[in-house]
């Protein structure tokens, strides 16, 4: 019998315990995002390191995630493992990746029906454990977490906990997307499939926590079957042949979004590793767009959201990092997988300028190799000999390889191209950008200005048969000589050059 209030307005409905768990383990993630859900975990937990092991072992395959986190007391674990275990309308600390309370479950069940969580949250405390067998509980039809970890599992967090503070979640009974239930570890087909899952869970954790992984402070190690997992940058911000077009901010409630718009180089200009791993796990085309970051945790990674702009390979070079501060989820619609989002509608507008903006530049660069020709004389913008990039959340300054005298020089340089590079990024790194902000001018420099006339001449004249070379025509060449530094000093000598005024 239903039991119900003492008025009878209402009854108690609880949900159905097998049903509810193998729904919430149908939610679609695929074991990528699904183990990035548990590095999420260790990192807000504060781990600066994470351990990945992915044990082929036909149907007694299993992984695990280590982490050096704080750990947690008895009642925190308890709580941890309880579903939805956090409110997602509450405000939460602007470094904590999760939000709705169910990822390490959900992500769980999703690939695995036993889930056991081992942690120890002082060095010289004992191992604590609860594990959620899912065929227990459909057996059962009660929401009885276990208070050990079986003993399969406790064989493998013997092999790869430490014994000092740390966590520990083990998957065992792992379903078809990693390993068929019944499959022998002698089948070679079938070991081949599950490394090729590692392989992509490798990548996968590359991109999502990129930028943990590269940044210079607090840098989180991650490494997967004892291999580091090397950080991937979708913007190629090291580059000096990527186009960092202008950051701009745009506001929400309140909050600030800041919006990054880059052009990669253009693949001649990368080397074969360079050019391969730039592409980035999905191929050139699958992986332009926005990039959108939720406290430096890539959230999605390339398209144009419903923008309806062609993904075609004429913008595979347009890239668009968005950092959205957690407390603007809703807004977003971020789901459950931490997989996609949609931008807010007031946003939309200026996404897609934004958008067409970059994918303009990009496709320019595509068609013509890196060289942007056909420049329209109404064009007004200067082109800089130096760049600044803010790189990693520090102002660099960058040479800009599309000044059409390093472009020539380069070009020229043939077989020493390579340590004309090394030389200009040898300059670059040596930049006393520290002292900068300090230095006072009294006056107006203009650059070549002890030189005479006659040199500047020579070195525009050089510059104006380049760009001719280049393809642009006369008109246009000596529209983009007047606005490339140094010469949009000399106006005079420009038209002494070219013949316009």
């Amino acid at each position: 019998m239903a039991e119900t209030d003492a008025d009878g307005r209402y009854e108690n409905a609880p949900p159905d315990p097998g049903a509810t768990i193998e729904s919430l383990g149908a939610l679609g993630y695929s074991p990528e995002s699904a183990i990035a859900d548990l590095v999420d975990n260790s990192i807000s937990a504060g781990a600066r390191h994470v351990h990945v092991f992915m044990h082929w072992d036909g149907a007694e395959t299993w992984c695990a995630v280590v982490d050096d986190g704080s750990g947690m007391s008895e009642a925190v674990l308890r709580q941890a493992m309880r579903i939805g275990s956090t409110d997602p309308l509450k405000s939460r600390a602007s470094s904590d990746l999760g939000r709705f309370g169910f990822g390490l479950k959900t992500a769980s069940f999703s690939q695995a029906r036993e889930l056991t969580v081992a942690t120890r949250p002082r060095a010289s405390g004992r191992l604590l454990a609860r594990c959620w067998d899912l065929d227990h509980v459909r057996n059962t039809g009660r929401w009885e977490l276990l208070t050990s970890a079986p003993s399969g599992a406790r064989a493998v967090i013997g092999r790869v906990l430490p014994h000092g503070v740390g966590t520990v979640v083990v998957w065992r009974r792992l379903r078809g997307a990693l390993v068929e239930e019944h499959a022998d570890a002698s089948d070679v087909e079938a070991q081949s499939h599950f490394l090729g899952r590692v392989a992509a869970v490798e990548s996968h954790l590359a991109m999502t926590f990129g930028r943990f992984l590269i940044r210079t402070k607090q840098r989180l190690s991650l490494s997967i079957n004892d291999r580091d997992v090397v950080g991937w940058d979708p913007l190629l911000s090291d580059n000096p042949a990527t186009q960092c077009r202008p950051d701009e901010r745009l506001l929400l409630r309140g909050h600030t979004m800041r919006v990054a718009p880059a052009v990669l180089p253009h693949p001649s200009k990368l080397t074969d590793e360079e050019g391969k791993r730039a592409a980035g796990p999905a191929g050139w085309n699958e992986q332009q767009g926005f990039y959108v970051y939720r406290a430096d945790r890539l959230i999605q990674a390339g398209g144009w959201f419903t923008l309806h702009l062609s993904r075609d390979d004429n913008h595979n070079l347009a890239r668009i990092a968005v950092d959205v501060p957690p407390a603007l989820d809703h807004d977003w619609s971020l789901d459950v997988r931490k997989a996609s989002v949609r931008p807010p509608g007031p946003l939309v507008g200026d996404l897609r300028r934004i958008a067409i903006d970059t994918r303009r530049v990009a496709s320019a660069v595509y068609r013509h190799r890196g060289v942007v020709t056909g420049v329209s004389t109404t064009d007004r913008r200067i082109e800089p000999v130096w760049k600044q990039v803010r790189r990693h959340d520090q102002l660099t300054f960058r040479i800009n390889r599309g000044h059409p005298l390093i472009d020539s020089l380069l070009d020229e340089a043939g077989e020493a191209r390579r340590s004309v590079v090394e030389i200009l990024r040898l300059i670059e790194e040596t930049v006393p950008i520290p002292v900068l902000p300090g230095v006072v001018q009294t006056e107006t420099h203009q650059a070549f200005e002890t030189d005479s006339d006659a040199a500047i001449l020579e070195l525009a004249s050089k510059t104006y048969e380049s760009l001719l070379r280049k393809g642009l025509s006369r008109l246009d060449a000596a529209g983009r000589l007047g606005r490339i530094e140094p010469f949009n000093q000399y106006p005079e000598l420009v038209t002494k050059v070219t013949g316009f005024a």
